[in-house]
């Protein structure tokens, strides 16, 4: 019986590619709501409602797209830290300038 646990180096890169992916496609939604907001907010309007969501309008998308790099920023984290738990596996299994080891 084995006491420890075993990790499977490629496993891991096989996850870091799936949060890769999720922040690829964040990535294209994030570009495609600053084209939405930039062609839409000429749309307003010069009444009094137009007039007070021009004001608000500002401070909200700077919410949002503040919101969606910190998204974008933990995705890439989890990206590259899975890859450098990969290779710390791999080298603790296998220490440069060892001898291979046999399965």
């Amino acid at each position: 019986m084995n006491d420890g646990y075993s990790v499977t180096p490629e496993a891991l890169r096989r996850r870091a590619a799936v949060y890769r992916d999720l922040k690829s496609n964040a990535e294209q939604a994030r570009d495609s709501l600053r084209d939405a907001f930039d062609r839409d907010r000429k749309t307003l309007g010069n009444d009094a409602y137009g007039a007070e969501m021009a004001k608000q309008l500002p401070a909200i998308e700077r919410r949002i797209f503040d919101d969606l790099e910190s998204y974008l920023d933990e995705l890439d984290g989890l990206d590259s830290g899975l890859h450098a738990t990969s290779r710390n596996y791999e080298w603790a299994e296998d220490p440069p300038g060892s001898t291979p080891r046999r399965s």
